[in-house]
């Protein structure tokens, strides 16, 4: 209420209380009145004094950037107005150069890279099938090859070699690249991994100078939490994108149970990534690549801030793998590992993975690893214990990694030499009288006719599965241990030899249906 308000009040009650035909006395009465006005007039010049304290606190606080405020130096809006044009115009410039620089930055990554990333689409056979309007199948065509997906991928040498993602190439009957100038290629498949989701394929350019500098892979240990970085890639089949962001997070898992335990250890990144983003590179501002793009985390499909990409350090040895074996032969040092809680220690504290047990004659014996030691680096890398185990899986056989440990407070380093993880788990099925499928990740051997009447069963001929890979294709499908199977698609199952024929390493199995008796159930499961 405003005082103006509060005074009409007091007139209004006044006129009231003056004209009742209660008053019977008027010296009562102009005590009535007297008090009346008092105790309107209180609030009313409170309220007043109120808002003009409100008024004045809400006029802006002005500070002169360099002239300090004292009585004798007042300043009037005239100096603010004359003041404020230089100052701002000189942070504007500041700011302006900074931001020019940082473009520049994103510009060089660009023009240096941009022309070594590809675009890859993924062809198979589609039959041509013409339906009537309820569905049914009026008349069958020869079989073409058509687009079933698109993703990205990089050069890393001169010769046409390329690295993308094993979920790009997954599948294909044949495979299309087309390079940034337009320039398009046919492409072979040199070998893939689907526990890191990494493949490598092959332009063939029928000797044809594809003038492209390669990319180079950068350190991705050393990359920082808030890093600039630069990704490029085939969004939605929009090639050579570029976009911004920065590190996230680093040693991020996903999805477990898809993946697999042998790899959680993606680099997190806001730089936008759609799909056909995949396979492509993720870029620090030395135009170095320091990760594969590889999935997104979204609720719609797209972009949602949420990008993941697999580390250099894994991708590089990766891809050296594959290149010298036409597959990843995963390295095996024979431990037992878990994560150790933070250790004290002279020099500070430290955080490293415990080792638990050590198999007898392996790489790690030999290298004088024993149960206790507390690994703190693998080939200078922190490490956790899912960190381990991947670095160790990708390293290749007859390599030799330095492994720090603690042992009994003192540091100390150890040179191991890789073992092959394939060799070791071949010798152990041996021992049993099993097989060990590497393609598939499981170890099998004859369902024969001693086993079935053990087992309760008549008549059953196949393979039995003794064994399941964390994370291979095998788990992925499903197979568990005493699974017996007696059919890969049209084809019977009925030894070992005839099962491991069916899935050569170089064979794509990609939607292979398998036969299978579990217990008293019988059906077909699909490798994935």
């Amino acid at each position: 209420m405003k005082t103006s308000e509060a005074r009409s009040a007091f007139n209004a009650i006044t006129t009231i209380a003056t004209s009742s035909p209660t008053s019977s006395a008027p010296r009562r009465v102009s005590r009535t009145l007297r008090r009346t006005r008092v105790a309107l007039l209180v609030p009313a010049i409170l309220f007043a004094s109120g808002l003009a304290a409100s008024l004045a606190m809400a006029q802006p606080q002005v500070k002169a950037a360099a002239t300090p405020i004292t009585p004798s130096n007042p300043i009037s809006t005239t100096d603010i107005s004359l003041a404020s044009p230089d100052v701002a115009s000189l942070a504007a410039s500041e700011d302006i150069a900074f931001a020019n620089r940082l473009s520049s930055a994103f510009k060089s990554v660009a023009s240096k890279a941009e022309p070594a990333v590809v675009h890859i689409t993924r062809l198979q056979n589609r039959q041509n099938v013409e339906r009537d309007w309820f569905g049914r199948v009026v008349r069958t065509g020869p079989r073409e090859l058509a687009s079933s997906g698109l993703g990205s991928g990089f050069v890393v040498d001169a010769s046409g070699i390329i690295v993308t993602n094993n979920h790009v190439v997954q599948g294909a009957d044949a495979l299309r690249v087309k390079l940034a100038d337009g320039r398009e290629f046919d492409a072979t498949l040199v070998g893939r991994d689907e526990l890191t989701d990494l493949a490598v394929v092959r332009i063939e350019t029928k000797g044809e100078d594809l003038g492209i500098k390669p990319v180079s892979f950068g350190n991705s240990e050393t990359l920082d939490v808030g890093e600039w970085v630069v990704a490029i890639g085939s969004p939605f089949g929009f090639s050579s994108t570029v976009t911004a962001g920065i590190v996230s997070a680093k040693g991020r898992s996903l999805a477990p149970r898809e993946m697999g335990r042998n790899f959680e250890d993606f680099i997190q990144t806001d730089a936008a990534i759609n799909p056909g983003n995949s396979g492509g590179p993720l870029f620090n501002l030395r135009g170095e690549v320091v990760g594969v793009n590889t999935a997104i985390a979204s609720r719609t499909g797209g972009y949602e801030g949420l990008g993941f990409a697999i580390p250099a350090a894994i991708a590089k040895p990766v891809m050296e793998n594959i290149l010298a074996n036409g597959r990843v032969v995963r390295g095996w040092l024979g431990l037992d590992l878990a994560d150790a809680p933070m250790t004290k220690l002279a020099s500070g504290n430290t955080r490293g993975v415990v080792v638990r047990a050590v198999v007898e004659e392996s790489p790690a014996e030999k290298a004088g690893l024993r149960e206790g030691d507390l690994i703190t680096r693998y080939n200078g890398q922190t490490i956790t214990e899912s960190r381990l185990r991947t670095a160790i899986a990708v390293s290749r056989p007859g390599t030799v990694a330095e492994i720090e440990v603690i042992r009994d407070g003192k540091p100390t380093k150890l040179n191991a030499t890789i073992g092959d993880q394939t060799a070791y788990i071949t010798s152990q099925a041996e021992a049993t009288g099993a097989t060990f499928v590497e393609s598939l990740g499981l170890t099998v051997r004859n369902f024969t006719r001693e086993l079935a009447q053990e087992q309760g069963y008549r008549g059953v001929r196949g393979v039995q599965v003794t064994e399941v890979q964390p994370g291979s294709p095998a788990e992925k499908t499903g197979l568990q241990k005493g699974d017996i199977i007696v059919r890969s698609g049209n084809s019977a199952v009925r030894t070992v030899e005839e099962f491991r024929a069916l899935f050569q390493i170089a064979k794509d199995y990609t939607g292979a249906q398998l036969g299978v008796i579990r217990g008293e159930r019988q059906g077909f499961l699909a490798i994935p």
